[in-house]
């Protein structure tokens, strides 16, 4: 009852804010593992290059490059064979919001009457198996499970950590079930960077956080916005 009363109250906060971030993550798609761009249940076209890199982990921590297979509208990506986890990075390019409010994928200086301009970078990583390093990825943003997800059930508690540069990232909320429920939202995160969400579903799990950093001299962009997420998939039994 408590988490129900608790989700109603994130959901209700989360309604509030004007700004709907677009996300990154992996998930099957006929057998192939795809890069997901979207936001909630959305599942959008895009252009595959703008995917940048793959990296897979392995389980001694070591990394390799994973193979990026470009489709007509998306991609998709082929881990290593020993792949614990899966980090993917997308540049979105930059985004100007014009007079009349509306954004176009374009720099600052080909916008006339540019109000504001944002480069966007989506970055995920993948829990793709049991034993995964619990240990930052070393993205601009991201965020770490500081237990092993696939150790868990739907329910249980998941404790997470976000960092920013490699940096705690404090007084942030995280969208707790980014696919199925865009709007909920957590609680923000502590001094370290730190807050205990619980696993929402049995199978798919997309958390996101969004953050900006203010690009200073810079003619073309005002900030350069991060949105990261950490997906996982609790397995199902055969079928």
């Amino acid at each position: 009852m408590l988490r129900r009363i608790l989700l109603a109250i994130a959901a209700a906060g989360a309604l509030t804010s004007a700004a709907q971030a677009h996300g990154i993550w992996t998930a099957q798609r006929h057998g192939d593992l795809a890069i997901v761009y979207g936001h909630g249940a959305g599942d959008e076209a895009y252009r595959p290059d703008k995917v940048k890199s793959a990296v897979s982990h392995l389980v001694s921590g070591e990394t390799r490059d994973s193979k990026i297979q470009h489709q007509a509208k998306n991609a998709l990506v082929e881990p290593a064979p020993d792949a614990v986890a899966l980090t993917v990075t997308f540049d979105n390019g930059i985004w100007t919001k014009g007079p009349d409010g509306k954004s176009v994928n374009r720099p600052k200086s080909q916008v006339t009457g540019a109000q504001s301009a944002s480069r966007s970078i989506k970055i995920n990583t993948t829990i793709l198996k049991p034993g995964a390093p619990l240990k930052p990825a070393g993205t601009d943003l991201e965020i770490v499970p500081l237990v092993d997800p696939l150790s868990l059930k739907m329910g249980d508690d998941l404790p997470v950590q976000v960092l920013s540069g490699g940096q705690p990232l404090a007084g942030v909320p995280l969208y707790v079930d980014y696919v199925n429920d865009g709007h909920a939202r957590s609680s923000k995160t502590d001094a370290d960077g730190k807050v205990t969400l619980f696993v929402r579903n049995d199978g798919l799990n997309v958390i996101g956080v969004s953050h900006a950093k203010i690009a200073p001299d810079n003619a073309e962009i005002d900030q350069t916005s991060y949105f990261a997420t950490l997906s996982f998939t609790l397995p199902h039994g055969e079928d």
